[in-house]
């Protein structure tokens, strides 16, 4: 029997008949729009559009297709355009609500976690949904009761192997044995990839001991560890772990943010790869904008951080056509894909830029 979330069932509002949402589609709270009056829903609509209008929604469920679904989601809830949930959910429908078969290493899980999504959204899904999240969760919780415990090996792996999803299913189903092995997949990879001296992380095995820190790589870690501190209860000791990582790292990102507002390839050493890079960056914002909102980033010392990163994506990144640039291409270390064009993009970018654009607009006036 595939374990379900527990959560209320909630009634369709009126509000949301009005909205004229697509077949299958409702929306619920959840979806919390920015007032109208707001700056920045243009910039983050002006880029989800202009993705949707070049790709349809019966793309594949491999991570690059699932981070944009990840932004894309997040823009229905701050916009509450239900075009936007219509158009993640026909992905879904289109997968079938399946993890891909064929993604190499632990790639594919990623979008488990934009399934978990929309089923929190939808009180109307039937648990079937998220039947293959439920299922790949259960088949890792037995391989590391097996004592297989290296599986996230690499950087990305935190982040596309879905760490979130352990929390995310074990916390409401009370299920200790999924909490318990997100904790220890996280620990190998802390203890063989995390270089306490810089803060910062190593993309893999093949460059520990030196000084090169991946922008990108960095941004899995940030990414997969927010969602996790956020999906974890505050008692938790395996939470208040992560955010001490967090506090770490966004220590060292505020003293290498570049003057500009972004971040380079190479964390540590920018003048080896000089141009921006957006979707490191994006990633760092977001990680920025919901840790003060979570209380464990200091709001004086870290909105600036984050407002200076947004203005940079959102004023330069961000083309008057609706292309997100300055994204390197799919990667493991920094000097792949150089130098970075201003018009060099991609989904998962863009479903980046969304995400940071979402949560950073929150301190930006009138939002």
């Amino acid at each position: 029997m595939v374990a379900t979330l527990s959560r209320p069932r909630l009634a369709i509002t009126v509000l949301a008949l009005l909205a004229g949402l697509a077949p299958g589609v409702r929306a619920v709270p959840g979806a919390q729009a920015a007032p109208a009056a707001c700056a920045d829903l243009a910039p983050i609509r002006l880029a989800a559009d202009h993705w949707i209008a070049g790709h349809g929604s019966a793309t594949d469920s491999t991570w690059f297709n699932a981070l944009f679904i990840k932004g894309d989601i997040e823009t229905y809830r701050r916009t509450g355009d239900s075009k936007y949930l219509s158009y993640a959910t026909a992905w879904a429908n289109h997968n079938n609500w399946k993890l891909p078969t064929n993604a190499p290493n632990y790639d594919g899980p990623e979008a488990s976690q934009e399934y978990l999504d929309l089923y929190d959204l939808d009180p109307a899904h039937p648990a079937r949904d998220i039947a293959d999240a439920q299922a790949y969760v259960t088949k890792q919780t037995a391989r590391v009761q097996g004592g297989k415990v290296s599986d996230l090996s690499y950087v990305d792996a935190v982040r596309l192997g879905a760490l979130s999803a352990f929390a995310r299913l074990g916390v409401p189903n009370h299920n200790q044995a999924e909490i318990d092995a997100m904790a220890k997949m996280f620990a190998y990879t802390e203890a063989h990839i995390y270089d306490r001296a810089a803060a910062l992380w190593w993309r893999d095995s093949r460059w520990v001991g030196t000084t090169q820190h991946w922008s990108r790589g960095n941004g899995w870690i940030v990414t997969a560890l927010t969602d996790t501190v956020a999906a974890l209860p505050a008692g938790d000791p395996n939470r208040a772990h992560y955010v001490s990582l967090l506090q770490a790292m966004f220590a060292k990102l505020k003293a290498t943010q570049q003057a500009g507002g972004y971040w380079t390839a190479d964390v540590d050493h920018p003048s080896a790869y000089p141009a921006p890079e957006s979707s490191g960056t994006s990633m760092y914002t977001y990680g920025l904008a919901r840790g003060i909102q979570l209380g464990y980033l200091d709001a004086a010392t870290y909105t600036p951080v984050a407002q200076r990163s947004w203005a940079w994506l959102r004023d330069t990144a961000l083309h008057a056509n609706g292309v997100v640039g300055y994204v390197q291409g799919p990667a493991s270390h920094p000097s792949q894909y150089q130098p970075i064009s201003p018009t060099a993009t991609s989904n998962y970018g863009v479903g980046a830029f969304l995400m940071a654009g979402v949560e950073a607009s929150k301190f930006t006036p009138g939002c």
